[in-house]
C-alpha cells in the first residue's frame, strides 16, 4: 500500500453549452475514465492507496444530464483542497508536505495554450466563455510549492479547440519550496493542435473510453512491464507511444487531425507505477495466403528473436496468445517474411515477401540504414520492448545486434511504421502502404486534395502572372477550397469563399472571396482570387463561425507574389464543415510560373511548417541547404530559422551560425523592416544583424512575436501599441499568429490577461480539505490598487518579480502592460 499517495481525478463529460450556439458537446468516455482509472488506484496491486479518502473528486455534484457541473469554481476549491491538507499541516507543526506522490487525472473537452501546456474546460464554459482549469499551472504551483516528492499529470483531451481565452491559473500566491521533486511523469492524449479519441472498449463490456487513457491503463496493469516486472515512467512512455493508435479505428488513423501518438512532456524512469507485475497475452490471429497451406511457419520473438512457436499452416487462421512486443511470422517455403507488433488482440495478415532469415549466434553487428527518399523526414528506431534506440532526421545508418525492430517514419503530420528482422545488413527503402502528408496547399500526392484542386492552383497562378503589376507593387493570390474525400459536395456544407477575404490596415477588403467569379463549385468546391496591390501590410480574414471572425498577418513586398491557401475541411464522418482555421501562406518572385520544383519546394515548406507548429526538431544538413539556401520561396527562409532557434533551445551548444547568412539574404530579398524577419534577426550572433528597424505590422508567425515580445522588454517602443491593440485576443493556433477580430471577444481577452498578470495575490488560506464542494468556498481576494506600469526597461524590471514573470510567459510587450493596467483603473 501507498497510504502517502494522493489523487484528484476530473472527468467532465456534459457541456451544456461549450458548442457552436451555445449548443451541447457531450462525451460518452470521462465518467468511465474516472471509474476505471479510480479502480486501479485502489488496487493494492496497482495504484496502492490506501482509501478514497486519498482521492478527491467532485463527488458532492450529482451527475445529472445537461447539468453544467462541475464549474471552474468547484475546480478551484478541489485543487485547493491539496492547499488545505498543507496548511493543516503547518498548523499542527507537521511541516508542509503532503504526500509521496499526487496523481491528477482529467478527462474532458480540452485546448492547449501553448507547447507543453494543457487546459481543460469546465461544464459551465461556453462557446465565447472558455472557462476553464490549467493543468499545467497547477502541477507546476504544486511542484512549487513541493507538497509532494512525485508528481503524475494525465490529460486525456483534445488539443484543437481554437480559444482566444487565457489559461485559468491557480487563484493562490506564489510558492516556493526548496526541495525540486524527485520525479514526475506528464503525458498528454493528443499533440497541440490535434484531436484526442474515444471508442468502445470490447474488454469493458463495450463501454466508451478515451483511447488514451484505455491505454494507459493496460500499460500501468502490466503491458508495460519491464524485464525485471516493473512499469517505470520510462517503460509508461514507451507503451503508450507506440500502443495508442492500435486502438483507433481506421477512420481515426487516417484523420491528420488525430494524434496517432500522445504529447510525453516528463517520463522519469526512477517512478515507479508498479512492481512485481507480468505483460497480459493477447489474442492473436493470423491468416495466410492460399500458397503457404502445408508449410511450416517459424514465430521469431525475443531479444535476441528465437523460434517461439513452429506450425503448419492449415487452411483456417492461426491463433495464438502473444504478449506484448515485435513478432516475425516465417513461412521459408512460400517466401514469406512478416514482421508485426502486438499490443492489443489482433488480427493479422500474413502477406509479405522476404528471404528465409539468416542464422546468427547474437554477436554479430548489422547495418540499418533507412532512408525514406523526404529531407523532411523524422526516422525512429523501437526496439521489442518499444525503447527507442536511436533516431536520426532524413536518413538514418546504424549499427545495431540482430533483433527485431520496429522503424517509425514521420514525415509531417504522417505515421507510417514497419518490423523487421535484422538477421544482416538491411537497407530499408520499402516502407509498405505510406501514410499521406495532408497539406494546405493542393499539392500532389497528399492526403487532402484532388486533382482539380492541383489544377485551379495552376490557373490561379496563370492568373496572377496575367495581372500587369506597376513598377515596385505587389501581387496577393488567394486559392479557398473544401475537402472531405467524398465525390459529391457533402450536403449542408458551408462554401469554402464564404466569410473569407484580405484587408488592408484600415481593414478595407482588397479581396473579397464571396464576390469573385472563379469558382469551382462541383465536388469540393474551390475559388481563386487575384489582386495587384502596394506592398505593406495586409489582413487574411476568415468567418470561422456565425459572427466570429479571426485574422491573420500577411507581410507583402514588392516584386513578389503573396499566395494565401485556405482549406476548410469536413472531417471524416462529420456533414458540416469544420471551423478550425487551416492556411498556408508561400512567396514566389513576379511572373515566377508553376512547375513541379514549385510542388516539391512548397511540399517541403508545408512539412517544416509543421515541424515547426509542433516545435520537432528535423533539421538536417540536407534540409538546412534546401530550406534556407536553396528555395525560391522566402516563407521557407523564415520557417528554417525559426527550426534553427528550435533546435538551439534543445540543444544550448547546437551552432547557427548559419542565421545570419539566413537575415542578411532574407533581407535583400524582402527589404528591412518584414517582422518575421526582424525577429530572427534579433537571434543573430553579429550585433550588426541584430539592429532593427521599425515593424510593417505584426508578424505571421507565432515564434516571431514572441520574439519580438522579449526583446521590448528591453526596447520598449520596437512593439508599438496600436500592434498589440489589433492582436490582443490571440488564438492557440500554431504555428501562425491568429487573432479574433470580435469587441466583445477582444474585451474579454483583455479581463482575462489583466487577471493573469496584474492580479492581487490570495490573502487567506483556502478553505479545510473537504469533498463535498460547497459554493462560496473560494479563497478570498484582497482587494490592492493595481501598480502603474512605466515605460522604461529600468522602471520596467522594478516590478514585482510574479507580474514580469507572467507578463513574459504571455508573451506581452510593455505597451500591453500599459494597456491592461488602464482597463483595471
Amino acid at each position: 500500500m501507498n497510504p502517502n499517495d494522493y489523487a484528484i481525478l476530473i472527468g467532465i463529460d456534459s457541456y451544456p453549452e461549450l458548442g457552436e450556439g451555445n449548443s451541447p458537446v457531450d462525451l460518452r468516455g470521462p465518467r468511465n475514465d474516472v471509474d476505471a482509472m479510480k479502480k486501479w488506484l485502489l488496487d493494492p496491486n496497482g495504484g496502492g492507496l490506501p482509501g478514497v479518502q486519498n482521492i478527491f473528486e467532485p463527488l458532492a455534484v450529482p451527475h445529472v444530464p445537461g447539468a453544467a457541473v462541475p464549474t471552474a469554481g468547484q475546480l478551484d476549491q478541489l485543487m485547493s483542497n491539496i492547499d488545505g491538507v498543507a496548511q493543516a499541516n503547518k498548523k499542527a507543526r507537521k511541516g508542509m508536505q503532503v504526500g509521496r506522490r499526487l496523481y491528477i487525472y482529467m478527462s474532458g473537452h480540452g485546448f492547449s495554450p501553448g507547447r507543453q501546456r494543457a487546459c481543460l474546460f469546465t461544464a459551465d464554459a461556453k462557446e465565447r466563455l472558455g472557462l476553464n482549469i490549467h493543468a499545467t499551472g497547477w502541477l507546476n504551483w504544486l511542484q512549487d510549492a513541493g507538497y509532494f516528492r512525485e508528481f503524475v499529470l494525465w490529460v486525456d483531451a483534445c488539443m484543437n479547440r481554437a480559444s482566444f481565452l487565457q489559461p485559468h491559473d491557480p487563484p493562490l500566491p506564489l510558492a516556493a519550496a526548496s526541495n525540486p521533486p524527485l520525479a514526475n511523469f506528464v503525458a498528454f492524449a493528443a499533440q497541440r493542435p490535434l484531436k484526442a479519441v474515444e471508442v468502445p472498449i470490447a474488454e469493458d463490456e463495450d463501454r466508451t473510453h478515451g483511447v488514451f487513457t484505455w491505454t494507459l491503463l493496460e500499460g500501468l496493469r502490466g503491458a508495460a512491464a519491464d524485464v525485471n516486472g516493473r512499469v517505470t515512467g520510462r517503460s509508461l512512455a514507451d507503451w503508450v507511444r507506440n500502443a495508442q493508435s492500435a486502438r483507433f479505428v481506421q477512420r481515426d488513423r487516417d484523420d491528420r487531425d488525430v494524434a496517432q501518438e500522445p504529447e510525453v512532456v516528463q517520463e522519469d524512469s526512477g517512478l515507479i507505477f508498479a512492481r512485481g507485475v507480468t505483460p497480459p497475452a493477447y489474442e492473436v490471429t493470423l491468416t495466410f495466403k492460399a500458397s503457404a497451406t502445408g508449410a511450416n511457419a517459424h514465430l521469431w520473438s525475443g531479444s535476441p528473436p528465437v523460434v517461439s512457436r513452429t506450425f503448419t499452416v492449415d487452411d483456417g487462421p492461426k491463433v495464438l496468445a502473444l504478449k506484448p512486443g515485435l513478432y516475425l511470422m516465417e513461412v521459408p517455403d512460400a517466401g514469406l517474411r512478416h514482421g508485426f507488433e502486438v499490443v492489443r488482440p489482433t488480427k493479422v495478415a500474413i502477406v509479405d515477401a522476404g528471404v528465409p532469415v539468416m542464422q546468427f549466434d547474437g554477436s554479430e553487428v548489422y547495418r540499418l540504414d533507412v532512408d525514406p527518399g523526404d529531407p523532411t523526414a523524422e526516422i525512429f528506431v523501437v526496439d521489442n520492448r518499444f525503447s527507442l534506440v536511436d533516431y536520426g532526421p532524413a536518413h538514418l545508418s546504424t549499427p545495431l545486434p540482430p533483433g527485431l525492430f520496429k522503424v517509425k517514419i514521420r514525415i509531417g503530420n504522417a505515421i507510417t511504421q514497419r518490423v523487421v528482422m535484422l538477421d544482416r545488413d538491411h537497407p530499408l527503402t520499402d516502407l509498405g502502404q505510406a501514410q499521406l502528408l495532408a497539406t494546405v496547399v493542393p499539392l500532389p500526392d497528399t492526403a487532402a486534395s484532388h486533382e482539380y484542386h492541383q489544377a485551379g492552383r495552376r490557373r490561379a497562378v496563370d492568373a496572377a502572372n496575367a495581372l500587369v503589376a506597376l513598377p515596385g507593387q505587389a501581387v496577393i493570390m488567394v486559392m479557398v477550397r473544401t475537402y472531405s474525400r467524398k465525390i459529391d459536395t457533402v450536403p449542408g456544407t458551408t462554401p469554402p469563399w464564404h466569410g473569407v477575404s484580405i484587408v488592408d490596415a484600415n481593414g478595407e477588403a482588397v479581396i473579397d472571396m464571396e464576390q469573385v467569379r472563379e469558382r469551382h463549385e462541383g465536388g469540393d468546391a474551390y475559388a481563386f482570387s487575384v489582386a495587384a496591390v502596394d506592398p505593406g501590410s495586409y489582413f487574411l480574414r476568415q468567418d470561422i463561425e456565425e459572427g466570429h471572425a479571426i485574422e491573420q498577418s500577411l507581410i507583402v513586398c514588392a516584386g513578389w507574389r503573396t499566395e494565401v491557401f485556405v482549406l476548410r475541411r469536413v472531417v471524416p464522418g462529420a456533414t458540416k464543415v469544420d471551423p478550425r482555421p487551416r492556411a498556408a501562406v508561400m512567396m514566389r518572385r513576379l511572373g515566377e510560373e508553376h512547375d513541379a520544383e514549385t510542388d516539391a519546394e512548397d511540399r517541403m515548406a508545408e512539412t517544416a511548417k509543421q515541424a515547426m507548429a509542433n516545435e520537432r526538431r528535423i533539421l538536417s544538413a540536407r534540409l538546412e541547404e534546401m530550406l534556407m539556401l536553396k528555395s525560391r520561396n522566402p516563407v521557407a527562409g523564415i520557417i528554417g530559422g525559426h527550426l534553427l532557434l528550435i533546435e538551439r533551445e534543445r540543444d544550448s551548444g547546437r551552432d547557427i551560425s548559419m542565421l545570419d547568412t539566413v537575415v542578411a539574404n532574407l533581407r535583400g530579398l524582402l527589404g528591412e523592416g518584414h517582422p518575421d524577419v526582424e525577429a530572427l534577426a534579433l537571434q543573430c550572433a553579429d550585433p550588426k544583424l541584430r539592429r532593427v528597424n521599425a515593424l510593417r505590422g505584426p508578424p505571421m508567425f507565432q515564434r516571431s512575436w514572441a520574439l519580438l515580445a522579449q526583446a521590448a522588454r528591453k526596447r520598449v517602443d520596437l512593439v508599438p501599441a496600436d500592434m498589440w491593440a489589433r492582436i490582443q485576443a490571440l488564438a492557440a493556433l500554431p504555428p501562425f499568429l491568429v487573432w479574433n477580430t470580435d469587441e466583445e471577444v477582444k474585451s474579454s481577452a483583455r479581463k482575462e490577461l489583466a487577471r493573469a498578470v496584474l492580479r492581487p495575490q490570495v490573502s487567506t488560506p483556502p478553505s479545510p480539505p473537504s469533498q463535498a464542494l460547497q459554493p462560496g468556498m473560494l479563497p478570498k481576494v484582497a482587494k490592492r490598487a493595481p501598480r502603474s506600469v512605466p515605460r522604461s526597461p529600468e522602471a520596467l524590471a522594478r516590478l514585482p518579480r510574479a507580474t514580469r514573470a507572467r507578463a513574459a510567459s504571455l508573451n506581452l510587450p510593455p505597451c500591453a502592460l500599459e494597456a491592461l493596467k488602464a482597463g483595471m483603473e
